[in-house]
């Protein structure tokens, strides 16, 4: 209370007199009330800066709780005579926070305009998600034009009501891009954004889409296809320059790297061309972008590449000129900023940590920290500076020569560790490429690494091997774990938890991954239309409609080229891969069937079975084939399932199942019958990491201890090597069958740690 009171107090005084020219002044700290994710923006008509988006960095707002009332998170607007947010007081319906992991909004979640004025004392708004800058002020209407989750609505800022404008046609539902006002042709124009799946020119699925346009009296949105003009990108803002009649943008996030090109888009002709500026602002992403009329500059401050940027930049479109100026920028997990130009006043939003919070995961800061710059004479700072306009790698890797010493064969039963060292991927597992003698290791998520490149680790020299520059990231509010959409802007797939999900394939000699391509609800891709979806909610959700769906789908790694390919639908709920001499096998655990709607496991009810099958992947006609009608099958998989290739019997053993999950099954190949074993001795539970050892005739389990299942006596034992270090979730074991070798990735953590390879020879 006494800080709030402190902070109030400090408003009055810095908006009873003139802000300093110039420099940057805190104006308030709302401890709540932070959108990282969405943006500020000023319509003269109000005298006020206006804020709407969500994500959940409110603590109070519980995943648990899926409609509430929750009126600070509608529009609210900051007055700049007396430095106060405000929202609206009127009683809202409900809002409904969408289902993901902790609460957290996506942005490729449909949005949904709920309640109506014959709801009693509701007041209609659309649902709470990030929005980034797709946002316009339009004029003539006094309306703020959002797009966001496939919804284009209009929000009055004069009678602070919303509007669903339900346009003829719609673009994908892009996050990350922007809207700018276009007065020449009265429309907004959308550009950028990624996390869609769209046909390119050449044919490829890609994340992102060209430019669009909203003509406003029409009501209608029309794509601009064939223009030739800036690379994809997310998270940078498209802002008008009205003496020049154009369009600017300068740099964004290209998903692998950072980018610090400047373009004009030419309002009367309707084309791109590109700045030939010397010098400039270095590669960035999140930075603010305004315009200012009085000098006809374009004014560019903050972000991020490889690290928090604090400079600010003026951009001119007739001298193609940029000015270094004074100031430096506050930092924080999420900016935004626009300016009030009759005032000669820029506010900035930005995201902050609550004090006392040391959480290292958890960058979702709910602080709102209100900033205001006053613009002046003796603004610039220097000349054009060092910039080259070029782009900026999101990660430049450490390649460093392994041991090289072929003739380290581990330890009978002793783990050693091996040369070498890689970022750790949480919740990822490994698999064998025995063609090449390496370990393909893919996956992130929950603080880990977000690149969706492969680490291959070199057996023989000890070499981990992976591309210089990483691979293609999300932007940085999913950094993580929070889901992301469609495909990347090259075509790959997002990282998620690795788990078992991708296997090496000795057929086609490639890595083959069952990984959902998620969407937003009423996006329905025409490349997609035959992959299996998933369109249910839990059976305890409170809204039944699922704001976002997912499209079954099978990929494919080249370990030669890099590259990832789409080879087309995966079998619903296909999560558990293994390599077997005939090629990849999956198996439908489908863990996420076993959670309700706020996330958390269902009971399970043997009363109702479920169809567990096995099916094999067909590389040569790039489909699946189910191996075996429906039979008692193993129940109650879940994310822990282990799969293993029993080479002397050819058959698939599975470890999981049943109530403790306990339960040993196999597949027999011959007679495509699942088999439940009866093992002597306490089994325990499955633990995700398993491989067959044949020469041993031993299925091993590693997971908080080491267990190995003895085939030919069928009983399971404890013992053998203690692990390198406590098991955590930044584990995966293969077996090296040509060096009789058990082989372990271990991360010392999550949170961008460092992995190590670990041998054994096994002996019982």
């Amino acid at each position: 209370m006494h800080r709030s009171f402190c902070l109030l107090a400090l408003a009055a005084v810095v908006f009873g007199a003139e802000l300093p020219l110039n420099t940057w002044i805190e104006l308030r700290k709302d401890p709540v009330g932070a959108r990282p994710g969405s943006a500020i923006r000023y319509a003269a008509e109000a005298r006020a800066f206006f804020l709407w988006g969500f994500l959940n960095a409110d603590p109070n707002l519980l995943q648990e709780q899926p409609l509430m009332q929750v009126p600070e998170y509608d529009v609210v607007a900051f007055d700049p005579d007396d430095g106060r947010w405000r929202g609206q007081r009127e009683k809202f319906y409900p809002a409904y926070i969408p289902r993901t992991y902790s609460g957290k909004t996506t942005g490729s979640e449909q949005t949904v305009m709920r309640g109506t004025t014959n709801d009693a004392g509701g007041v209609p708004r659309p649902d709470l998600n990030i929005v980034f800058d797709q946002v316009a002020y339009h004029p003539g209407s006094q309306s703020l034009i959002y797009f966001t989750g496939g919804l284009t609505a209009a929000y009055d800022v004069v009678r602070r009501r919303w509007r669903d404008l339900a346009p003829a046609g719609s673009p994908p539902p892009v996050v990350g891009g922007s809207l700018a006002y276009d007065p020449v042709n009265d429309q907004i124009v959308l550009f950028g954004g990624g996390h869609a799946a769209e046909r390119a020119p050449d044919g490829r699925l890609v994340g992102y889409t060209g430019l669009w346009v909203y003509r406003v009296k029409a009501n209608e949105w029309r794509p601009r296809p064939g223009l030739a003009g800036p690379l994809p990108r997310m998270n940078s803002r498209l802002v008008t320059d009205t003496k020049n009649e154009a369009l600017v943008l300068f740099g964004g996030d290209g998903q692998s790297r950072y980018l610090a090109d400047t373009w004009i888009f030419d309002l009367k002709t309707q084309n791109w061309r590109q700045s030939k500026a010397a010098g400039g602002p270095e590669a960035r992403a999140g930075h603010f972008t305004v315009y200012d009329p009085q000098t006809g500059w374009v004014l560019v401050g903050g972000g991020y590449n490889q690290k928090d940027l604090s400079d600010m930049w003026a951009y001119d479109v007739r001298e193609d000129r940029w000015r270094r100026l004074h100031g430096e920028v506050p930092t924080g997990f999420y900016l935004s900023a626009d300016l009030a130009p009759e005032k000669r006043l820029l506010v900035l939003v930005t995201s902050t940590r609550t004090p006392g919070d040391r959480m290292t995961c958890n960058v979702l800061y709910p602080v709102r920290t209100t900033y205001g710059y006053r613009l002046g004479d003796g603004i610039v700072a220097g000349d054009q500076g060092s910039g080259t306009g070029a782009a900026m790698p999101k990660l430049v890797r450490e390649q460093r020569a392994g041991s090289g010493k072929p003739e380290t064969v581990g330890v009978v039963n002793q783990w050693v560790k091996l040369a070498g060292q890689t970022l750790t991927r949480t919740w990822g597992s490994a698999t064998l490429d025995n063609r090449r003698d390496r370990i393909l290791y893919w996956g992130g998520g929950h603080c880990g690494y977000e690149g969706n490149d492969i680490d291959a680790y070199d057996i023989e020299t000890q070499t981990w091997t992976s591309a210089e520059t990483g691979g293609e990231y999300t932007e940085r509010l999913w950094d993580h774990g929070v889901r992301p959409a469609g495909v990347t802007f090259e075509g790959g797939p997002w990282t998620d938890h690795g788990r078992k999900t991708y296997a090496y394939d000795p057929v086609s000699q490639k890595m083959i991954l069952a990984h959902p391509i998620r969407l937003t609800t009423g996006y329905d891709p025409e490349a997609l239309l035959l992959f299996p979806a998933r369109r249910t909610m839990a059976p305890d959700a409170v809204v039944t409609t699922p704001t976002s769906y997912v499209r079954y789908s099978t990929w494919s790694y080249d370990p030669e080229t890099r590259r990832w390919e789409l080879l087309g639908p995966a079998p619903a709920g296909v999560d558990a891969l293994v390599t077997t001499p005939r090629g990849v096998m999956g198996v439908n655990a489908d863990w996420p069937a076993r959670l309700n709607d706020p996330g958390y496991q269902l009971p399970w009810n043997p009363a109702k079975p479920e169809d567990t099958a096995i099916y094999l992947f067909d590389a040569g006609r790039r489909v699946w084939n189910r191996m075996g009608d429906r039979q008692t099958s193993p129940q109650n998989l879940y994310e822990m399932t282990s799969l293993a290739y029993d080479s002397k019997r050819d058959r698939v053993i599975l470890h999981g199942g049943g109530a403790r999950r306990d339960e040993l099954w196999t597949f027999d190949m011959a007679t495509r019958r699942w088999a439940q074993l009866q093992p002597q001795g306490a089994a325990p539970a499955c633990a995700r990491e398993a491989v067959y050892i044949p020469k041993e005739d031993v299925f091993l389990s590693y997971g908080p201890a080491l267990w190995a299942y003895k085939v030919s006596e069928n009983a399971w034992r404890q013992g053998g090597a203690a692990p390198p270090m406590p098991a955590g979730q930044n584990r995966a074991m293969v077996y090296d069958e040509k060096r009789d070798l058990v082989l372990l990735v271990l991360g010392a953590g999550g949170d961008y740690g460092k992995a190590s390879v670990y041998a054994m020879r096994y002996q019982k």
